[in-house]
């Protein structure tokens, strides 16, 4: 029997955190990278992408429209690392790219609004689960 300590319970896999988890939909996949702890990538990007806004965050002025756009572009380009069988309405295939990303993530808010809890669920990318499932 283990002992569960805060260890056991927060400690998360800075791997996992960058590399990625495969969220699986069922008919689709995306891997994620986590949307903060060991990604720097998505600090880099997220303060790149909002600093010429800092002003309107500062004073609260900057539209939701805007921030949210700049949200779904630092999630295509450092959170989203890539997905399988995701396909148009039509059921064609598309191509996994920022851009395509984007314009996804843009089409189908709740998608993204999925995604973005998932990526910050510190739960996916514990270190604990990783060693259990090592075990099993």
């Amino acid at each position: 029997m283990s002992v569960v300590t805060p260890f056991s319970v927060f400690k998360t896999n800075a791997k996992l955190e960058k590399e990625g988890i495969i969220i699986d939909y069922e008919a689709f996949k995306f891997r994620i990278a986590r949307a903060g702890g060991a990604n720097s990538d998505y600090k880099r990007i997220l303060r790149a992408k909002f600093r010429p806004f800092r002003h309107q965050f500062e004073t609260e002025t900057i539209s939701n429209e805007i921030a949210k756009k700049l949200l779904i572009e630092v999630f295509a380009e450092s959170v989203v690392l890539g997905w399988e069988g995701v396909c148009d309405e039509d059921g064609n295939e598309i191509e996994f790219n920022k851009e395509n990303c984007v314009k996804l993530l843009t089409e189908l808010p709740d998608l993204f609004n999925d995604l973005q809890e998932q990526a910050s669920n510190y739960k996916l990318f514990r270190q604990a689960e990783l060693e259990d499932e090592a075990k099993n």
